[in-house]
């Protein structure tokens, strides 16, 4: 709206004093919360541009700010956070608070922004109330209109309403806001994330009519025995309640029965309109009949139990921050029911009311949780910990029903959370008491409530698969080292688990979803949980050279700060899925399909849904190539159920020499809110017949004793292959060059989940410590007898007296071919695992095009293997990296059957495997890779590196979790690396 005239700053009601930033209280001056909904209400948004003034102080803010003329003041956008506008630094810390600990006190040097809105008002909403709304700000501000104090906000990411109709005067009028990056509050906000102070969220004028309806609390309840729905909403007097698709009118505050209605649940989100009206207003709601309960220690909606297929998400943007658009937010929910996800846990704080009404629409079950977080007092023992002391509370039952008043009529939301890591006391009790006596219809969660005294869920981070296991098994008990049951180990027995936070989702990674999985399928009082986190919280920034990249804690040049650890997200910052969603995509399958040699069962894991409207279809490839496939016809799955199918082809005589391998994929058989007709659900895969013994022998030289034998300086020729003679290293097959000779490779770039960051469990420090990465090969014979060459290699580690000793032998075969048997055996008292096993070489970039059979099309690791499928496949080196923000190991496909690895023309090398083994290509090192802290440190070299791994350590989630399982740690032993290397035109077309 464009102003008449902008009026300089107004003078506004000042008393000097500042005690109002380093308080304990509640917000003061704004009015009750109420419920979020779309009104016929006049409102008036107040986003858009600003005036702002940057202070380094409270203090500098009012001396400063209060004496100027604003009008020459710069403009800031709102919503959105100062820090990414060009005022201030972002900081992350994920536990430390970024100033001393001496609640509620803050430092002098205190940010704070001054905000001047002017805005005008034709007076036309008379005789109705007025508010003035203020969705998000970050942490406490103090708020004057036309020079009048209306009060402080407390809360960033809670809403905070004014009643603003005494101070509004008809013309201009001017609104000033001042915003402090610490507070009191700042104790109770201690959430892992980037501190960004500003008005991030809308800043909006509400007119609240005469006789309106008021707050409103919408009861929808469904009777899963009889089909029916109970209807009860509380509202304003004498206002009328419309359904009119189930032709229903009743009056407000009156339960009425519905003798059928469709309920709402995350796999059928069915909603109904629902009006609530008085001669001057009508609200409207999206209204979910659903009912949430425990049934026999389970939680349960609409009678059954469900299985949390989670994510804790954090609002965020790499550009703006926690300032969202609805386009973003859709995008989110879109990405996670593309990806199987079920549920999500609105870590740490109410998200944008918009988030919760698209969960609604989309379907999904979540956890609202209350913006509380005082996790920095852990360092003191949680010493003064705000949670136990009373001075606090109000504070806390104010952020309590902020939430639980304006989510209240959100059907998705079926428990509360009352925040996060902030120990346990009588605070936290209180708030569950109030919520429970406000809201009978949901339940409580609270993971530092180990005993559930005031919570109805058991709800736990972090834990080994094996101690979900003995939760499922009723052995767990609260004191870990107790010998004997305690009445309390006794009564939590009685509820259900939920895995608050697990699977540490940061960087390559996590391992050991399936895992999780199987005990959350086995034992029903585990019913799943939420994977840490959604996405990364990378900003994006540009470096000095112009390579854009995303900025991580430290980069801001933060005193103190958690580095990489804002990282852990299942999705990039630019909401590009990793290969940790795609494998939750596929371990969290919604529909089991399950192949062997004579037949297909599909099983159902819905909790509601029937497989009435997915399509199952099937291919059939030989050896990597699709030569047929149909549609398969499937009899009606209830939820929970399943059925047996016949093959659909026969399978083929086996010693035919080729692969064959049947797919089955269950697709959505119409066009979804979510997704288009055809998006696959699931998948699963069969080999049918496998080819004949791979193994290629290799003639070994006849050794008449254990004299190391050399041939000389110079070199060495196998048919089309040079070798250098005193090294025996391969230098060249035909015209292909190896700048970098194929030898014996233990090391990688470390995982964020191998650094552990902190953790207690560092692999990276184990292997540096054993100088894996500072291997040193020694060659010790190197013998040639006709159509073979034969090389011994010592590699071990400087000042050690382990390693491992190689046996390489070449062989020609027909065609010019080299077979490559490689044997690597361990010696000596190893005292780590390995990060990988096998063979490393570089060819010229020229060679940077990718094309093999095998598992793709993107990465996969031992203990995160499933989302990778056997095909044909085809990438540049480019694109054949997992660009993760914190370089690390990443890439490797497994079991590959032929890798051709060509220039442009077509020409290059050819593998043809013999044994399991995967692959690796770079254009750098894996010690590049692993100096490197940025994505702008990797510079592409002269070289295309390659690695053929016959093993790689597990993955895990050791960042914030446990260490990859047994089964998947890479101990060392031997092994035996077979392939055949051949230089020549592709071995066939159309690679894709």
């Amino acid at each position: 709206m464009k102003l008449r005239s902008r009026p300089p700053l107004q003078q506004v009601e000042l008393d000097g004093d500042l005690s109002y930033v380093e308080s304990t209280r509640a917000s003061e001056g704004t009015l009750p919360p109420r419920a979020a909904g779309m009104t016929s209400a006049r409102s008036m948004s107040l986003n858009g541009a600003w005036r702002f003034h940057f202070a380094h102080s409270a203090i500098e803010a009012a001396e400063c700010a209060d004496s100027r003329d604003s009008e020459d003041w710069p403009e800031i956008a709102v919503p959105g956070h100062w820090a990414l506008q060009g005022w201030g630094k972002p900081w992350y810390t994920n536990q430390y608070y970024p100033f001393p600990v001496a609640a509620p006190s803050v430092p002098d040097a205190n940010p704070t922004g001054t905000y001047v809105k002017d805005f005008e008002w034709d007076g036309a909403w008379g005789p109705s109330t007025v508010v003035l709304r203020f969705d998000g700000v970050e942490s406490t501000a103090r708020v004057w209109l036309n020079g009048r104090l209306l009060g402080v906000t407390r809360g960033s990411r809670l809403q905070q309403d004014f009643d603003v109709t005494g101070h509004l005067r008809v013309g201009v009028n001017q609104l000033v806001v001042r915003v402090h990056q610490w507070s009191g509050a700042s104790y109770l906000e201690d959430q892992d994330m980037w501190w960004l102070a500003g008005i991030f969220r809308d800043v909006t004028l509400l007119e609240r009519p005469v006789d309106g309806v008021g707050d409103v609390f919408v009861r929808a309840d469904y009777d899963h025995v009889d089909g029916s729905g109970t209807l009860r909403v509380e509202a304003g007097a004498g206002a009328i309640v419309r359904i009119a698709e189930l032709g229903l009118e009743s009056v407000a505050g009156r339960s009425v029965r519905i003798p059928a209605v469709e309920p709402w649940s995350a796999e059928s989100p069915r909603l109904y309109d629902l009006e609530v009206s008085t001669a001057t207003e009508t609200q409207r709601f999206r209204v979910g009949f659903r009912t949430v309960c425990l049934v026999d220690g389970l939680i349960a909606v609409n009678g059954r139990p469900i299985t949390f297929r989670g994510v804790n998400r954090h609002e965020f943007d790499p550009r703006h921050g926690r300032t969202l658009t609805r386009e973003v937010m859709e995008l989110d929910v879109r990405l996670m029911k593309t990806h199987n996800v079920n549920a999500v846990r609105t870590s740490h704080y109410p998200p944008s009311e918009e988030f919760l009404a698209l969960c609604d629409e989309y379907g999904l079950w979540v956890m609202d949780e209350c913006d509380l977080e005082t996790h920095g007092y852990v360092h003191q023992q949680w010493q003064g910990n705000p949670s136990d002391d009373p001075v606090w509370r109000e504070a806390y039952l104010d952020r309590m029903r902020n939430m639980v008043e304006r989510d209240k009529n959100h059907p998705s939301v079926i428990m509360w959370s009352l925040g996060n890591e902030s120990h346990t006391g009588a605070n936290l009790r209180a708030m569950s008491e109030w919520t429970r006596a406000r809201d009978d219809g949901r339940l409580i969660h609270y993971s530092d409530d180990r005993e559930c005294e005031y919570v109805d869920v058991l709800g736990l981070m972090y834990l080994s698969v094996a101690e979900v296991e003995r939760i499922g098994e009723q052995a767990d008990r609260i004191d870990e080292n107790a010998q004997t049951d305690s009445e309390a180990d006794i009564a939590r027995r009685e509820l259900p688990f939920l895995h608050t936070e697990y699977a540490h989702a940061m960087g390559n990674g996590p391992g050991g979803l399936s895992d999780y999985r199987d005990a959350y399928e086995h034992y029903p009082r585990c019913q799943g949980g939420f994977v840490w986190e959604w996405i990364d919280h990378g900003l994006a920034a540009v470096h000095t050279d112009g390579a854009a990249y995303f900025a991580y804690g430290g980069d801001y040049g933060e005193p103190i700060h958690d580095g990489p650890f804002v990282l852990d997200g299942l999705v990039f910052p630019d909401r590009t899925p990793s290969p940790g969603l795609l494998e939750f995509k596929k371990v969290f399958e919604p529909v089991r399909i399950e192949i062997d040699s004579a037949s297909i069962r599909v099983g159902n894991l819905h909790d509601f849904l029937g497989l009435e409207s997915f399509r199952f279809v099937w291919e059939l490839a030989e050896d990597g190539e699709i030569v047929s496939g149909g549609r398969l016809q499937t009899m009606p799955v209830p939820a929970g159920g399943s059925t047996v199918l016949a093959l659909p082809v026969t399978s083929p005589a086996p010693g035919n020499g080729g692969e064959s391998v049947l797919t089955v994929r269950a697709v959505t058989g119409s066009d979804e809110p979510w997704a288009e007709q055809g998006h696959e659900i699931a998948w699963a895969q069969h080999i049918l017949t496998a080819p004949q013994a791979n193994a290629v022998p290799v003639a070994v030289i006849s050794r008449q004793n254990n004299t190391p034998a050399r041939p000389g300086i110079g070199r060495l020729t196998l048919g089309p292959a040079g070798f250098r003679a005193e090294t025996g290293e391969l230098l060249s097959l035909g015209p292909i060059e190896f700048p970098t000779p194929p030898r014996i490779d233990l090391w990688r770039a470390p995982t964020s989940n191998d650094i552990a960051l902190g953790q207690a469990f560092s692999q990276e420090a184990e292997w540096r410590a054993a100088g894996l990465d500072i291997l040193q090969h020694d060659t010790r014979a190197v013998r040639q007898s006709g159509d073979t060459v034969e090389v011994e290699v010592r590699c071990a580690p400087p000042g050690r007296n382990f390693g491992v000793t190689a046996l390489l032998a070449w062989q020609l075969g027909p065609d010019e071919a080299l077979t490559l048997t490689a044997s690597i055996t361990p010696y000596g008292p190893w005292p780590t695992t390995w990060p990988r096993v096998g063979l490393r070489f570089a060819v010229p970039a020229r060679h940077d095009t990718l094309a093999w059979y095998g598992y793709g099309p993107g990465e996969g690791y031992p203990d995160s293997s499933h989302a990778p499928r056997l095909g044909v496949f085809g990438s540049s080196v480019h694109d054949f990296q997992t660009p993760y923000v914190y370089p690390q190991e990443n890439g490797s496909r497994p079991g590959v059957r032929r890798l051709e690895i060509l220039d442009h023309d077509g020409l290059g090398l050819h593998i043809k495997a013999h044994s399991e083994f995967g692959f690796t290509a770079r254009p750098w090192t894996s010690e590049e890779l692993d100096r490197a802290r940025h994505t702008y440190d990797l510079v592409p070299g002269p070289h295309t590196v390659v690695t053929l791994d016959a093993a790689l350590d597990g993955l895990g989630s050791a960042s914030c979790g446990p260490a990859p399982l047994e089964r998947y740690r890479l101990r060392p032993r031997p092994f035996v690396l077979n392939a055949t290397f051949v230089h020549a035109a592709p071995l066939r077309k159309g690679a894709s």
